[in-house]
């Protein structure tokens, strides 16, 4: 079990980035969203919104909070603090009036095996309020299973599960598709094809909630997006305008191996990296100045010290990423 995780210079919850709608309907936001559990901190204060018609992309590595802050939003867990609003309504006090405008999936769809497409929309969809069978067929026709309809689900492949998952999501008409990475374990084909139908649906102007570790994934599908980790949002905005709110600073010396010696002794070794000659971290308060400190003692030149304000959306996930692995390994 590891414990809660204080020392990560994000986002500062005391001043939330809600991502405005401008004059659009939010139809999904967290505010001061946490859950606990024991020593571990799975979401940490989120803030979030989405706005009606977005494709939002929910980004971050494997173990980030994204699945727990889905779980939440269904109201499979409970929060520890804060809470979820759809449209208005407040999970969990009233979870049962947001899940009428919510469909989708945590983790894989469950379908029957030994019985057809349809039939386990007609079933499966009845559950939630009636179903014609128009309905049913409009939703296999717009998940490219119209021909497949009268087959057995036990003969389908991952790709046309997921597909069929996105079906029953969309067949009550709900105000918000929440996908929780919908193309994982998917060959190269199936993923395509997914992809292809989430932008339909943006195109289509249906709210999608994206959850997802894939970057490109994103970056192609998604007009908005969020980032976390370790269970704290890092930007939240446009895909084509994102950036890191942090404390990232780059650095250029006459001895770029005694710099990062240096460096070393003062931040997470894992947290540093090279950029075009420049060692660029994350400075805590007071670091910069003890760093120029011990390199001038050690006859080091400091010719640069700035802000990485230009840091890539690219940039910022690799890093992310790459400290998750070397911490996992740590």
């Amino acid at each position: 079990m590891h414990p809660v995780r204080t020392d990560i210079d994000v986002i500062d919850p005391s001043e939330p980035v809600l991502d405005s709608c401008s004059d659009q309907t939010v139809v999904l936001s967290t505010h001061g969203l946490t859950k606990d559990f024991k020593r571990l901190r799975a979401v940490d204060q989120l803030d979030l919104s989405v706005c009606r018609g977005d494709v939002f992309g929910f980004l971050g590595p494997n173990g980030a909070g994204k699945t727990t802050t889905i779980r939440m939003i269904f109201g499979l867990t409970y929060p520890t603090s804060g809470y979820v609003s759809v449209l208005g309504h407040r999970v969990p006090q009233e979870r049962q009036e947001a899940l009428r405008h919510i469909g989708g999936f945590v983790d894989d769809p469950t379908f029957y095996g030994n019985m057809t497409a349809r039939r386990n929309l007609r079933m499966l969809g009845r559950m939630n309020g009636e179903v014609t069978e128009e309905r049913i067929t409009e939703v296999l026709e717009m998940v490219g299973l119209r021909e497949r309809g009268e087959s057995k689900v036990g003969g389908y492949s991952h790709g046309m599960r997921q597909r069929l998952g996105i079906a029953l999501a969309l067949i009550h008409r709900p105000d918000l598709i929440i996908l929780d990475e919908p193309t994982s374990g998917l060959d190269p084909q199936g993923m395509k094809d997914v992809r292809e139908l989430i932008r339909e649906l943006g195109r289509q102007g249906t709210t999608v909630f994206l959850s997802s570790h894939l970057l490109h994934e994103v970056e192609l599908v998604c007009n908005r997006a969020a980032i976390m980790r370790k269970g704290r949002m890092v930007a939240q905005g446009p895909v084509g305008e994102l950036h890191p709110n942090s404390n990232s600073v780059k650095v250029l010396s006459g001895d770029q191996s005694r710099a990062l010696e240096v460096l070393r002794r003062l931040v997470p070794p894992a947290s540093i990296r090279e950029n075009e000659g420049y060692l660029v971290f994350e400075a805590a308060e007071g670091v910069v100045p003890e760093m120029v400190r011990r390199l001038v003692a050690d006859q080091v030149d400091v010719l640069a010290v700035v802000p990485a304000m230009e840091q890539s959306l690219e940039d910022m996930f690799l890093e992310l990423t790459a400290q998750e692995r070397s911490e996992a390994q740590a």
